[in-house]
């Protein structure tokens, strides 16, 4: 079994780390999806900043976005367990 200021330490460093870890998982879901739009569409995806896509589409692609970042940041804090203090 693991002392308690060892699983204090192992706590802190992932609470830490979260943030950098949620970034990298952010990163990763985006490109895959890209890739999954552009591969199902034959299009590029409609990035709000490139010129392709009706704002619609661009409207709808950052509601995804948004919506899939919030479920990563999600999952990455119940995997660490922030809601145990």
């Amino acid at each position: 079994m693991s002392s308690q200021p060892a699983l204090h330490d192992a706590r802190t460093t992932a609470r830490t780390l979260a943030p950098l870890i949620t970034m990298g998982a952010a990163f990763g879901a985006r490109k895959v999806m890209v890739k999954g739009y552009e591969s199902r569409t034959g299009r590029p995806a409609p990035l709000v900043r490139s010129a392709n896509g009706t704002i619609v589409e661009k409207i709808l692609w950052a509601a995804t976005m948004a919506a899939v970042l919030a479920l990563i940041e999600a999952i990455v804090w119940k995997v660490i367990g922030e809601d145990e203090d």
